[in-house]
């Protein structure tokens, strides 16, 4: 049994099995296609897009057979072929599917019959997809102009429509449109579910990115304190969804220069962030920086000072990661001058105090010993290497001395 063989799930084999078993049917038996769709419905599951879509074409192909191009029976056929072609970014390919699905339901129903609806929708997505804005916008709103005759001017299918059409007049960079259409949303949501639902968040979030774009600092201030308000309402005030707002809203503040409220928020969310996180998250990088900027700029050092430290030690931290990673490689490869010269650039960034080279005591406060030993034994690897055998045994020995540990030396990847 060869490796893709062994690689077959019991369930893809029971459903080759069946596709295999169907070849001895007439073409025209419903059991061939549905073989086929099994198999293309397993393998659609699976992410196999390529292989599914063949097998739906096939599918298709057997039910036009039987049933005519354009019998609504086979918009199934056609639609699951639509959908592989679109997982797959065949945007163009899925949209044409998606045509010919809406043409056969017109045939049978008419222009504007409700039962057109997920069909035109479909179409709009594949052609935003393909960036065809236009075209898209055109779509939706005929969908839109079916539900209000059918449902009325608020209902909740309404106002998805309308935050899709929404999208499409960002993506076309037309802002007051885009605009006017989030507040229909959000007037429709109001109504229909209450002024302090979550599901609003989406539209509010978005009208608020396009206030801050278009530099409506008080519809802005507004929208950022409403969305904050919802979050702790609906999640609890110590949820990452309203650290999250809070940081948008300290970043806010600082662009107005209001660096007194910036601070609170970036305080508030900052304690969110480290109880969920935990104090020692390198994702707590950005919101130090971000609040010792701020305390800077208050004028209060003392308070900036510690959280910038934290800010530089980690940030030196992952450019000496980085540079040991390129200086073991090079190691590997026996490029042993660009691999000294790499260590060297680590141990020149972890030993500010010159703690490796020191004739008396240095402090190592504030040092990565751990780090800076590690580097430091990698580093003896190369010289040795480079038969740099004196230097080699003082680092060693200043690295126990300091230390107290032996640590391994780490194998270079060739």
């Amino acid at each position: 049994m060869d490796k893709s063989q062994a690689a077959v799930s019991p369930k893809e084999k029971t459903l080759l099995a069946e596709v295999t078993g169907a070849a001895q049917w007439k073409t025209s038996d419903p059991r061939v296609a549905k073989a086929n769709r099994d198999l293309a419905d397993f393998y659609s599951s699976q992410g196999r897009y390529p292989e599914a879509e063949k097998l739906y074409e096939k599918r298709l192909v057997l039910e036009e057979d039987t049933l005519g191009r354009a019998n609504p029976q086979l918009i199934p056929a056609v639609n699951d072929l639509a959908r592989v072609n679109f997982a797959q970014m065949k945007f163009a390919r899925a949209e044409e599917l998606y045509e010919r699905s809406l043409r056969i339901l017109e045939r049978e129903y008419g222009d504007d019959d409700p039962k057109l609806i997920p069909a035109i929708e479909a179409v709009a997505r594949a052609l935003e997809s393909d960036t065809k804005y236009t075209e898209a916008e055109k779509y939706l709103r005929r969908a839109m102009a079916i539900r209000e005759r059918v449902a009325g001017s608020e209902n909740a299918d309404l106002a998805a429509d309308l935050n899709q059409l929404a999208r499409i007049n960002v993506l076309r960079q037309n802002p007051a449109a885009a605009a006017t259409l989030y507040q229909r949303v959000i007037a429709i949501q109001e109504k229909t579910l209450s002024p302090s639902s979550p599901e609003l968040l989406p539209a509010l979030d978005a009208l608020a990115n396009l206030a801050l774009e278009q530099k409506k600092d008080a519809d802005a201030e507004a929208l950022l304190r409403r969305t904050l308000s919802i979050r702790e309402g609906s999640f609890g005030p110590t949820h990452p969804e309203v650290a999250a707002a809070l940081d948008r809203l300290g970043s806010f503040y600082a662009g107005q220069k209001k660096y007194a409220e910036s601070a609170h928020e970036y305080e508030r969310s900052l304690f969110i962030w480290m109880k969920v996180l935990g104090s020692g998250s390198a994702e707590l990088i950005d919101k130090y920086q971000k609040l010792s900027e701020v305390y800077a700029a208050l004028g209060r050092p003392v308070d900036a000072e510690p959280l910038a430290q934290q800010v530089v030690a980690a940030r030196e931290s992952e450019t000496v990661a980085s540079l040991n990673t390129l200086a073991s490689i090079y190691a590997a490869r026996d490029n042993l001058s660009e691999a000294d010269a790499l260590y060297r650039q680590s141990l020149a960034i972890l030993d500010k105090h010159g703690i490796l080279n020191a004739k008396r005591p240095v402090s190592s406060a504030g040092a990565n010993l751990d780090l800076l030993a590690q580097t430091a034994v990698d580093y003896v690897e190369v010289l040795k290497k480079m038969r740099r055998r004196a230097e080699a045994a003082r680092l060693e020995a200043r690295i126990r001395q300091l230390t107290g540990k032996n640590y391994p030396v780490k194998k270079h990847a060739g």
